[in-house]
């Protein structure tokens, strides 16, 4: 099934390890699916499924949760390493 077959849409913004994101979530059968994304460009940084609302929406949270987490941490670590080649001297 996709979102266009999806029962009771609902959207919220929320924020995740400093970012804006956008939280949807949607009833398809008797299970709930959800979607996180960045809202611009509006990519999804995670999906979760659960019997609950409140279920799949935490499961698509952590996963967007988990992404930006790394994304920073490597961020930190290009940074890192960028300001240790510019002060090292070749041998």
């Amino acid at each position: 099934m996709t979102v266009d077959a999806a029962q009771g849409l609902q959207e919220r913004r929320k924020t995740v390890e400093g970012h804006e994101v956008r939280v949807v979530s949607y009833k398809i059968g008797d299970r709930f699916g959800s979607r996180v994304d960045n809202i611009d460009p509006g990519d999804v940084i995670g999906r979760g499924r659960g019997a609950t609302r409140e279920e799949a929406e935490d499961a698509a949270v952590e996963a967007a949760s988990l992404r930006l987490g790394l994304t920073s941490a490597r961020e930190m670590l290009q940074k890192s390493v960028g300001h240790l080649n510019r002060g090292s001297t070749p041998r």
